[in-house]
């Protein structure tokens, strides 16, 4: 966190490098120079105010793309000068209040022929591919200026960059989860879709449940593992689950049960053993499977499976 200054364009490539995925620089002017001034809000969630003397054409060519892979979703919010954001053949023109969302798993360029100043906000991919259906076609395209959404989330990291050295943790964790929940509502807004699609939160809860049932055979899969897949708190996956009456870690040993129920309960998998199906579905421990087991259907896995043998 703070700001770094680059004199040259070989000490501006590795600052940018370092502050976000890893670029190369091409048609830099002899007297380029610049600073970024990086907050981390969450783990993977940076805000950065990025200013540049000069002009230059930053690229995330095919091959980085290949030997230095990276999972973030890219927003740069243009306060000064002119740019342009390219990607899969799409050009997003940037005057200043305008935005455009670039994808760090496939080559982009970015074009400044004059001295800039922008917000580039950076998030993990799966949050924002949970949030906002579609998010494929939305890269290189101009979030406008004048729209409502887009101008709400300008004036939001127009303020937290401003402040977000002042901040304590825990607010800059919370405001980063409203950057991403903001970006994706402007996202959302901006490509007309329709508002009975599920969106933020419940959007949200939805991802974080199917994420659990594409993980019950994992026994490491916990609570944690299920917030940080998300780029969120596990404070605020447990405020998401709560709002549906349950808890993350209730959540998960509820499907991971409905799963064992089924397995018992199907004459193909007849062969396998309770212990078997038990440990297969992350419980490691199989008196405290049975426990649980009790709790949820009123019967051990074995009555379960010697009343199905005698139907």
């Amino acid at each position: 966190m703070g700001a770094h200054i680059a004199e040259s364009a070989d000490e501006w490539v590795h600052l940018i490098s370092e502050s976000f995925v890893p670029l190369s620089l091409a048609n830099v002017s002899g007297s380029f120079h610049g600073s970024a001034e990086q907050t981390v809000l969450l783990p993977g969630v940076t805000v950065t105010d990025v200013r540049t003397h000069g002009s230059s054409v930053v690229l995330r060519t095919p091959r980085l793309v290949r030997v230095a892979p990276r999972e973030d979703y890219l927003f740069s919010l243009h306060l000064g000068g002119s740019g342009a954001v390219v990607q899969d053949e799409r050009e997003a023109l940037l005057r200043p209040g305008a935005g455009a969302l670039y994808d760090a798993t496939r080559p982009y360029r970015l074009v400044f022929p004059t001295d800039t100043r922008e917000i580039v906000l950076q998030v993990p991919r799966r949050p924002l591919r949970d949030r906002v259906s579609g998010i494929d076609e939305l890269s290189g395209r101009t979030l406008p200026a004048d729209h409502p959404a887009a101008r709400v989330l300008a004036a939001f990291l127009r303020e937290l960059t401003g402040v977000s050295q002042e901040l304590t943790p825990g607010q800059r964790a919370e405001f980063g989860l409203t950057a991403i929940d903001l970006l994706a509502t402007a996202l959302r807004a901006t490509a007309g879709e329709e508002t009975s699609t599920p969106t933020g939160r419940q959007a949200l809860l939805r991802a974080m449940r199917d994420c659990v049932r594409e993980h019950l055979t994992d026994s490491s899969f916990t609570p944690a593992v299920l917030a940080r897949l998300h780029g969120i708190s596990p404070r605020y996956a447990a405020d998401l689950f709560a709002e549906a009456g349950t808890s993350p870690a209730a959540y998960i040993r509820d499907q991971r049960l409905r799963a064992a129920h089924r397995a018992l309960t199907d004459p193909r998998q007849s062969h396998r053993t309770i212990a078997g199906i038990a440990a297969h579905l992350g419980f490691t421990d199989r008196t405290t499977f049975t426990r649980a087991f009790v709790r949820q259907y009123g019967t051990t896995p074995a009555d379960l499976r010697a009343g199905q043998r005698s139907t």
